[in-house]
């Protein structure tokens, strides 16, 4: 009996209006809660590098992490680094950006002056369809790493279904990204944005 009335469940839970997975919205859609860790004593980070995200390709990445910058600016939290400045660091280093590891980030990092460097990975990105309709679906994971140590300072990841098949994946991707940041800025102490 529950196996014959499962898909059904999981099409009543889509159907109420679940946008993001472990988020649910009755009446207005609803960003679901991002997983937000912050270590203690962060103080010391001011200059911060943005690595373009790893992704399905690289457009895809360099807009994500495009996205965070903008928000990481706004918060006006950290002064960050050009990215033409670690664009020439990668080409020179001869590192792809698909292999770098945590210690070569923080490295990268270092040679850019910078205190701590994000980088992040883009999971899903793409439409979904249910029903007749097509939603976006985006999954992104970030996390600072501070350069002196090598010690991860916060990580913030979500995944989250778009609710209305009108939105782009571009406009949801900006909008989890924007979630994202507004966790992490209440845990990190900011007030709402």
């Amino acid at each position: 009996m529950i196996l014959r009335t499962a898909p059904y469940l999981l099409a009543g839970i889509l159907l109420a209006g679940c946008c993001c997975f472990g988020g649910r919205s009755e009446k207005a859609p609803k960003m679901g809660k991002p997983n937000v860790s912050v270590q203690s004593g962060n103080s010391a980070i001011r200059k911060v590098a943005v690595m373009p995200f790893r992704a399905q390709n690289e457009m895809v990445g360099a807009t994500v992490s495009d996205y965070f910058v903008s928000e990481i600016l706004g918060a006006k939290r950290y002064e960050l680094v050009e990215r033409s400045q670690i664009g020439k660091v990668l080409n020179e280093s001869e590192l792809a950006l698909s292999g770098i590891s945590d210690s070569k980030a923080a490295e990268v990092g270092s040679m850019v002056g910078a205190d701590g460097v994000v980088i992040g990975t883009v999971g899903d990105y793409e439409k979904v369809s249910q029903g007749k309709d097509s939603f976006a679906v985006v999954s992104i994971a970030a996390r600072m790493i501070d350069t002196k140590s090598g010690t991860i300072i916060w990580s913030v990841d979500l995944t989250c279904r778009a609710t209305d098949p009108k939105v782009t994946l571009s406009e949801h991707s900006r909008n989890v990204v924007k979630e994202m940041m507004r966790a992490l800025g209440q845990a990190m102490g900011n007030p709402k944005r």
